[in-house]
């Protein structure tokens, strides 16, 4: 569930940047008839400019199926079209499919050189395309910058987890250690009372005090110095 609902997030949010860019394009088509003083009918102009997305947006929106096979004979057809002829076309319908999120090819840094290195020669690409282009590496940028966070803060759990565990140790060491030093003084503290048990019952076993064991050579010594 939790995955399906992830893909259709990222699909929608893709849709979104297409018809951001289709917006983007058709209102710089018409500037530019504007311009050129073209008197182009408006709807002439919006089919253009649609024809010439409709390649990238069908490459895109094949991606971001639900059907791995279907993920795979999308990217497998585009990887072979860009190999076979780099073209400024292929290239950027590879590198569109490369960036497009959630399939097993989806290689967004790689993705977004190629947009840059496309972007570095713009009088090759139409308008279109150029504004294609540019809404991508807005877009794989901030992807990029979401998915390092999200990397950094797992590596922080990471380590919390790895430092609250070696906590962990050294509590339960640290009980281990009192309860073998407990166990040492009630051992030590049961020889202690064996030992003064047996001096206790040697003291009780003699027929004279300890201290009165010197009181007859007393008297006798006594006696003889009164004669």
């Amino acid at each position: 569930m939790m995955e399906s609902r992830r893909r259709s997030f990222f699909f929608a949010r893709w849709r979104g940047c297409a018809a951001i860019a289709m917006a983007c394009v058709l209102s710089s088509g018409c500037e530019l008839a504007e311009l050129r003083h073209e008197p182009q009918p408006p709807a002439t102009v919006a089919t253009t400019q649609e024809d010439s997305l409709s390649i990238y947006l069908d490459t895109m929106n094949g991606l971001a199926s639900l059907d791995p096979a279907k993920q795979a004979d999308v990217f497998y057809e585009v990887e072979r079209e860009y190999t076979r002829a780099p073209t400024t076309s292929s290239t950027l319908r590879y590198a569109v499919a490369l960036v497009t999120p959630d399939h097993p090819a989806s290689k967004p840094a790689e993705g977004k050189k190629l947009l840059e290195t496309l972007m570095a020669t713009p009088e090759r690409m139409t308008p279109a395309e150029r504004t294609l282009a540019a809404v991508l590496i807005h877009e794989t940028n901030s992807r990029l910058r979401l998915e390092a966070e999200n990397r950094r803060l797992a590596a922080t759990l990471d380590d919390r987890g790895r430092s609250q565990a070696n906590s962990d140790k050294r509590v339960q060491a640290q009980l281990e250690e009192n309860a073998r030093l407990r166990r040492a003084l009630a051992e030590a503290q049961q020889k202690l009372d064996a030992i003064k048990e047996i001096e206790r019952s040697i003291i009780e076993r003699s027929p004279t005090p300890p201290g009165n064991r010197d009181a007859p050579n007393s008297e006798t010594q006594s006696s003889s110095t009164s004669r």
